[in-house]
């Protein structure tokens, strides 16, 4: 699995186990993110508080794309 810049708590967990083989809870996984940088986000959706973990410093194939101007007509 390729590491993104918004990974869920599920995400990491199944990065965690690829590359490291550990068991997967809470501690390990919030562990593990933090030693690749990430930091942890915790927005409440539909009232229920969802674990996202994030890193500035990776970049998604769409803030790649750069927008070219329009020309004037």
């Amino acid at each position: 699995m390729k590491l993104k810049k918004r990974m869920t708590f599920d995400e990491m967990a199944r990065h965690l186990i690829e590359n490291t083989g550990r068991v997967a809870n809470r501690v390990t996984v919030g562990r593990y993110a933090r030693k690749l940088g990430y930091t942890v986000y915790k927005p409440m959706i539909n009232r229920k508080i969802q674990h996202c973990y994030l890193n500035e410093a990776i970049q998604d194939e769409t803030e790649n794309v750069e927008q070219k101007p329009m020309e004037a007509i």
